[in-house]
C-alpha cells in the first residue's frame, strides 16, 4: 500500500466511510450508502443535476488513451455517486443501464488508484466538498428516473 492510498483509507475511515487498501487501489464498502455507477453519458447527465450536492467520481482509462481515439474513451468512462442507502430503485437503475452497489460484500473503487482493470479513479465532487454525506432526497429529487427525464434519446 502506498502512503498515499495509506492516507485516503484513514481519512475515509475518519468519517465513518468503510475502506480498505486493495492491490490495485483503494476500496470503499457500500454498506452505510449506495454506489450508483453508471454510463458516461447518463452520469454526466446526473452530475449536471446535482452538481456538488452528491460525491462523484469517474472510472475512466488513463490520458494516454486518447490516443486511440476519443471513442475508446467515452465508451469505457463510468461515474460513480454516493447516494442515501435505499434511495434509489434496483429496477429503474437497471433500466437505465447502471449498477447499484450496496451491503457489505459491495467494494467499490475509490480515489487515490485504480481499478481491478486499470482504469484511473479519481474525484469529480470530493466527499469533504460535499460534507461526507451521501446524497439524500430533498423534495426536489424523488427518483433516479427524474433525475433522467431530460435524457436525450438516441
Amino acid at each position: 500500500m502506498t502512503a498515499r492510498s495509506a492516507r485516503a483509507v484513514a481519512e475515509y475511515a475518519a468519517h465513518g466511510w468503510p475502506a480498505q487498501p486493495r492491490r490495485w487501489g483503494t476500496a470503499l464498502q457500500a454498506s452505510r450508502f449506495d454506489v450508483l455507477e453508471i454510463s458516461s453519458p447518463i452520469g454526466a447527465i446526473i452530475h449536471h443535476r446535482l452538481l456538488t450536492r452528491v460525491p462523484t467520481a469517474t472510472i475512466r482509462p488513463p490520458w494516454w488513451s486518447m490516443l486511440l481515439g476519443p471513442a475508446s474513451v467515452a465508451d469505457r468512462m463510468r461515474w460513480m455517486f454516493v447516494f442515501a442507502a435505499d434511495f434509489l430503485d434496483p429496477d429503474q437503475v437497471a433500466r437505465d443501464g447502471g449498477r447499484l452497489h450496496h451491503g457489505a460484500d459491495a467494494w467499490v473503487p475509490a480515489p487515490p488508484g485504480l481499478t481491478p482493470d486499470g482504469l484511473t479513479v479519481g474525484w469529480v465532487v470530493p466527499p469533504a466538498q460535499a460534507h461526507w454525506r451521501p446524497y439524500r432526497p430533498d423534495g426536489v429529487f424523488d427518483s433516479l428516473g427524474w433525475l433522467l427525464r431530460s435524457r436525450v434519446t438516441q
